[in-house]
């Protein structure tokens, strides 16, 4: 199995536990030193390789995995996203009837009505912890904001935008434009 973009290795602690037979960690970040200590903390060093470097510059002490897994999704799905070594992992390590998880992905869209949540996340930087960051607020609106909103706030009904496979799909089937 490889999990890719590991980060603390809880996904590959979880997939170890649950039965895999062997993990390969692959993380680029260095967090990857802590995933170690982590995993070997939890008496898993024999089940879980950790392997530091970006996916597409390492190599594999094995030909092919059964499984790849991997928690890639940036935010808006897509944006600072590793998708693109996913599916260059899956091209060369995947063997054949292997799984991708998750295998696909969709996004929606829908509108809401956020005077209020806007104005609290624009005046929360007039005061950080007695700090005075108002310089940022004016950045706020220009960034994604991630953020959980209650249902009362939907102002419209959802609409499919984008579904992708990520079992057949091709890095070329997603066109980001500027």
């Amino acid at each position: 199995m490889l999990d890719i973009g590991c980060g603390t290795g809880i996904l590959s602690i979880f997939a170890a536990r649950a039965g895999a037979k062997h993990v390969y960690a692959i993380e680029n970040a260095e967090i990857a030193v802590f995933a170690r200590e982590i995993i070997k903390r939890n008496g898993l060093s024999n089940k879980i390789t950790v392997i530091k470097g970006k996916m597409e510059e390492i190599k594999l002490p094995v030909k092919q995995v059964d499984i790849i897994l991997s928690e890639w999704m940036g935010y808006f799905l897509l944006y600072e996203s590793m998708l693109d070594s996913v599916l260059w992992a899956r091209d060369k390590y995947l063997a054949p009837g292997g799984k991708l998880l998750p295998d696909k992905c969709t996004m929606y869209v829908a509108g809401i009505e956020d005077g209020q949540f806007k104005e609290d996340k624009k005046s929360f930087w007039n005061d950080v912890y007695n700090t005075d960051m108002s310089c940022l607020t004016a950045t706020v609106m220009k960034e994604p904001i991630i953020d959980v909103v209650p249902a009362d706030m939907l102002m419209t009904d959802s609409c499919k935008i984008l579904e992708l496979d990520l079992t057949t799909m091709k890095l070329d089937d997603v066109e980001f434009s500027s």
